[in-house]
């Protein structure tokens, strides 16, 4: 499935809309910057999204220990690549230097509620 068609499913409704409170906490924790390469959505020019550390795909959940903030470059580019397999991409392809380590442990920083 494409992923005009797939972004245009009936009923589809996005991450942080289905998680209501729990994104917003989560973009708290993270400052409202992408976690890969800092930029706010005024500098990404659009909306920041989630991304998760781990894919659905590979068994990943919905969880705020494995779920960041992403800019949609970031979070596009990605893929389904791993962490450490992403932070390696993100260095020699975009400049990015991150740590998939410091990510995890930005992701378990407890929420405030």
């Amino acid at each position: 499935m494409g992923r005009a068609k797939h972004d245009k499913r009936k009923n589809r409704e996005s991450l942080s809309k289905r998680l209501g409170k729990t994104a917003r906490l989560i973009k708290a924790r993270d400052s409202h910057r992408c976690v890969y390469c800092s930029a706010t959505e005024e500098e990404a020019g659009c909306p920041l999204q989630l991304d998760h550390l781990i894919c659905r795909s590979a068994g990943g959940d919905d969880t705020p220990e494995n779920l960041v903030v992403a800019c949609k470059r970031c979070n596009s580019a990605r893929q389904a690549m791993t962490l450490q397999q992403w932070a390696r991409y993100a260095k020699t392809k975009l400049g990015l230097l991150f740590t998939a380590r410091k990510v995890t442990n930005q992701a378990k920083r407890k929420l405030d509620n």
